[in-house]
């Protein structure tokens, strides 16, 4: 497990208010007690940063007589940029504190540039580190490898693998004999049979039963099988 590590940036703080210091205590206490263990049960090995912006703004707030604020997060599911919803019961007011979060993520990503149409192995990636923020897609990680998938574009040295990156390998070749299974709830068939084009898993190809020529439409599920369901 990572250590989750908490940076805090104070831009333009004027420390000459004690309700401002009073606010920004929990505004802390919340990243600490409620954001950051959020985020990282959301985000398992992530280094979790966060900033906070502006907080001159909370010198020109009045007291809340109470003391004590709400605070509710606009945006829970950013991975980038929200804004912190404060507010006060007595007197009654509201204001917001812009946020700024840096999620960095283990992730798969090239050692070596990879062709369009290659095998994505252990031995052209490693993993690095990201923000989360600048991927697009669901990113592979240690515990859900890319391996044995196919590039479906050139990647460059340095690219994180996201399933956009990526095809299923070709399990069954045009002209392959296969096994076709057919399967309803009460009863399996089984016969044998030809493809008539590549497929990969879960792809439906087409496929000719060699005793009756009939061709049909059949699922991918390994290299040497294809089922129909009725």
């Amino acid at each position: 497990m990572r250590i989750i590590r908490l940076i805090i940036a104070f831009f333009c703080f004027q420390s000459g208010s004690t309700f401002a210091a009073s606010v920004e205590e929990q505004i802390n206490t919340y990243i600490n007690s409620v954001e950051i263990p959020r985020l990282s049960e959301i985000y398992t090995d992530a280094i979790i940063n966060i900033t906070t912006n502006n907080l001159a703004a909370l010198n020109y707030l009045p007291d809340c007589e109470h003391e004590i604020i709400r605070i509710i997060n606009q945006r829970p599911d950013a991975t980038k940029r929200t804004n912190y919803e404060i507010s006060c019961d007595s007197p009654t007011w509201k204001s917001y504190i812009p946020i700024t979060q840096s999620i960095m993520i283990p992730a798969i990503k090239t050692i070596n540039p990879i062709n369009r149409g290659q095998v994505i192995s252990r031995s052209n990636t490693d993993v690095g580190e990201v923000d989360l923020s600048t991927l697009r897609g669901q990113v592979f990680t240690q515990k859900n490898p890319p391996y044995g998938l196919i590039a479906s574009r050139n990647l460059r040295i340095n690219t994180f693998i996201t399933e956009s990156l990526t095809n299923q390998p070709t399990l069954v070749k045009k002209g392959d004999l296969v096994l076709i299974t057919a399967s309803s709830e009460s009863i399996t068939v089984r016969m044998n049979g030809v493809a008539l084009e590549n497929g990969a898993k879960g792809q439906q190809i087409r496929v000719q039963n060699t005793s009756s020529e009939r061709i049909i439409y059949a699922k991918v599920v390994s290299n040497s099988e294809v089922l129909v369901n009725y």
